[in-house]
C-alpha cells in the first residue's frame, strides 16, 4: 500500500520503553491532508524510529498491515471510555514508509502520534493477545521482533 497526498495510513505506536519488549497497535483511517488531525501548541507528541533491517522491509510491512493492525481493528478494552481514547489516538496517528534504504543498509519506518493522548494503547500486546490468543502473539511478536536492526528510537515532546 502507497502513500499518496490524499490517503494517509494512520496506526497506533506500540511502546513498551527502555528497550524491553516494542511493537505496535495501528488504526488506519483514509482522510483528506486538510482533516488530518494535529497537535495543538502545548500538545504532547511522540515520533518512533523504526530501522529495519536491510532483508525484512517486505516482511515487516506485511506483518503490520496483514496481522498488527487487523489485531488492533479487533481489539476492545473491558473499559468503554478506553476505547474512545484509543480510537482519538488512532485518528491522530500516521506512518511513512521508507522510499530508500539507508546508508547503514537499514530501512527506516516513522510512526507519528499527533498528537499523543496519555493513557491510550501504544503497546502490540493486548491486541495481539486477544485475536491471536497467548501462543499465536508470541509468534507474530516474534517475527515482528526478528525485523528489527535495533531497538525503537523513541522522541517525546510539546507542539511549539
Amino acid at each position: 500500500m502507497e502513500a499518496t497526498k490524499e490517503i494517509k495510513i494512520l496506526l497506533y505506536v506500540i511502546i513498551v520503553l527502555l528497550g524491553v519488549q516494542f511493537g505496535f497497535t495501528f488504526k488506519k483511517l483514509n482522510m483528506m491532508d486538510d482533516d488530518i488531525i494535529k497537535a495543538k501548541s502545548g500538545d504532547q507528541t511522540m515520533v518512533v524510529l523504526n530501522h529495519i533491517k536491510f532483508d525484512k522491509k517486505d516482511e515487516f510491512n506485511n506483518i503490520l498491515f496483514d496481522e498488527v493492525m487487523p489485531a488492533y481493528y479487533a481489539y476492545e478494552d473491558s473499559i468503554e471510555e478506553k476505547n474512545e481514547l484509543n480510537d482519538m489516538a488512532g485518528e491522530s496517528m500516521r506512518i511513512l514508509l521508507p522510499e530508500n534504504m539507508n546508508q547503514d543498509s537499514t530501512w527506516t519506518f516513522i510512526m507519528l502520534a499527533d498528537p499523543y493522548y496519555d493513557g491510550a494503547l501504544y503497546n502490540i500486546g493486548p491486541p495481539l493477545y486477544q485475536k491471536y490468543g497467548e501462543e499465536g502473539a508470541k509468534e507474530v511478536f516474534g517475527r515482528w521482533s526478528d525485523c528489527f536492526a535495533g531497538n525503537q528510537v523513541l522522541f517525546l515532546g510539546k507542539q511549539k
